[in-house]
């Protein structure tokens, strides 16, 4: 990697004084909780109120617009629902935020990569549990292959940091694929992920810019998804990082999603 983006990452005594001396704002690890709040918003919009509550997985569309006319309780849950899953977006522009700050300070990227997989496979399951209501959906995946799709971008956009014509058409060829696979795969806000984590990457050197160029690229998503719409206040959770990492078990970082999915889906079993 490049020494201009290469730093030691909180190692020793002294970093745990920088970090006692942190100025206020979010550490990265108040940027995490942060994340999770919205991907709960959006597990409890998908497992709870759309499936259990409304049952938006046994009836077609015509049959729920019956229901929310002759209903006012399905109307307000049908709103709630809604706006949770606008809440959800929020989680898209953090974590890729996260990612890249992880990849820039990680001192081995291999290890990161396997981490990243691992905790995309573990929460297949829970997630197709959670926001399906089956053990298996083959009509999407979770949003952390997202995320590592978004690694192997950075990888190769650092391998190819160089602005030569070869190294450009790289990158712009591998950004391509990555779009083409997060699409053949279903990943949720796949695509998204992508465009964030190529715009946060090419702004990384002006935090400024990089959170407007992101909340652009967000509002810019709304096109694909008018859900989307909630994700540039992602950007505004962002903007209040402090560049601190902030104390976290590894295992709870990588564990909590799939953890909060299963929770969600064994409360629907209540319903």
């Amino acid at each position: 990697m490049g020494e201009d983006i290469k730093t030691n990452f909180y190692m020793g005594v002294e970093a745990a004084e920088e970090e006692e001396k942190a100025p206020g704002g979010l550490s990265g690890r108040g940027l995490r909780i942060w994340g999770f709040v919205f991907l709960l918003a959006g597990a409890i919009s998908h497992g709870i109120l759309q499936n259990s509550l409304l049952g938006l997985n046994t009836v077609t569309g015509a049959q729920l617009l019956e229901i929310m006319d002759s209903s006012r309780s399905a109307m307000i849950l049908a709103t709630a629902a809604l706006i949770l899953q606008v809440i959800e977006s929020c989680a898209v522009p953090v974590f890729a935020f996260l990612l890249l700050e992880g990849f820039l300070h990680t001192g081995n990227v291999l290890k990161y990569l396997l981490r990243l997989a691992g905790a995309a496979l573990l929460s297949e399951v829970p997630y197709n549990l959670a926001i399906g209501g089956s053990w298996i959906d083959t009509g999407s995946r979770n949003p952390v292959f997202g995320l590592v799709l978004g690694l192997i971008l950075l990888y190769v956009y650092d391998r190819y940091a160089e602005k030569t014509g070869q190294n450009i058409t790289v990158k712009v060829v591998v950004t391509l694929a990555a779009v083409a696979w997060a699409g053949m795969l279903k990943v949720d806000y796949g695509f998204s992920i992508i465009l964030l984590v190529c715009v946060l990457w090419i702004f990384r050197r002006n935090a400024v810019y990089q959170n407007l160029a992101a909340a652009t690229a967000s509002v810019a998503c709304t096109i694909a998804s008018p859900l989307f719409l909630g994700a540039p206040m992602g950007c505004l959770v962002v903007h209040f990082y402090n560049g601190t990492k902030g104390k976290i078990n590894r295992w709870i970082a990588y564990g909590a999603y799939p953890v909060l999915l299963l929770a969600v889906w064994l409360i629907t079993l209540f319903f």
